[in-house]
């Protein structure tokens, strides 16, 4: 009998341990997402494909790139910015919390058949039917894949008078600015407005406009009173540019102002 009861207490331990490593192994194992193939057309090629009005993609076209903005705080609904080395384009997407699985440095790959191929405000964008719509929730797993790697995009470093149509989408900075002294006692964004407007100024006096959605999670947050770097997506507007930045932190103005 004891030699018995002996059998079934080495038999459970065994099993216990067996059942512990099974646990610990899938609770240790970072999941791999593994795109078999590769991208043969670069993001700027495939803009240049685009003359006028939405365009079909028919063919195999395979695009990458690394995320450069999601929605997490509220300034971007919807869609994505994607980079690589020759530009950025947005991708409409019918789904939120995009940056649960879509974070800033993740690389994607777009599997572009099927999908349109527009602008709005000069910005290139993909999407769905011929109006470009957001892709649906149902369908976005179709045409876009991330893969296990990806690295954040560095900004690019420019000024205002640098602006220009080939960076729109893409992650810039500038240096040496502050919000016009006006908007200085307000906050990012007021409800009601869709988008509020805060004066971005060189001290040389060039300027342009910081857009921030009624949406974004920041958006009762003061503007600083300073002059610094700003970080932003490069947007366009009835033919003005304007940054759009993700989160506060992309500005730091901790320096004094601009000498009158």
């Amino acid at each position: 009998m004891k030699k018995n009861r002996l059998k079934i207490v080495l038999v459970l331990i065994t099993f216990t341990l067996i059942i512990a490593g099974c646990v610990k192994e899938d609770f240790d194992t970072v999941p791999e997402y593994v795109v078999n193939y590769e991208a043969n057309t670069s993001i700027a090629e495939l803009k240049n494909m685009h003359a006028g009005s939405s365009l079909l993609i028919d063919t195999t076209i395979i695009i990458k790139g690394i995320v450069v903005s999601n929605d997490e705080f509220g300034n971007f609904y919807e869609e994505l910015f994607i980079q690589d080395t020759s530009g950025a384009i947005a991708v409409r997407l019918n789904e939120s919390d995009l940056y649960e699985r879509y974070p800033v440095g993740k690389l994607v790959y777009i599997k572009c058949e099927g999908l349109y191929l527009g602008t709005y405000n000069d910005i290139h964008q993909l999407g769905y039917k011929s109006s470009v719509d957001k892709i649906p929730s149902v369908l976005i797993e179709d045409y876009v894949d991330i893969s296990a790697g990806g690295t954040p995009v560095a900004p690019k470093l420019m000024t205002i008078g640098e602006l220009n149509d080939n960076d729109l989408g893409t992650f810039i900075k500038i240096e040496n600015v502050q919000f016009a002294a006006a908007d200085t006692a307000l906050s990012y964004a007021v409800i009601g407005d869709n988008y509020s407007e805060r004066d971005i100024q060189e001290c040389g006096g060039a300027s342009v406009i910081l857009s921030t959605s009624e949406y974004a999670t920041f958006k009762d947050t003061k503007i600083p009173d300073g002059k610094g770097t700003i970080k932003a997506i490069l947007s366009k507007y009835s033919g003005n540019y304007q940054l759009r930045i993700i989160s506060p932190d992309d500005i730091v103005f901790d320096a004094e102002r601009c000498a009158k």
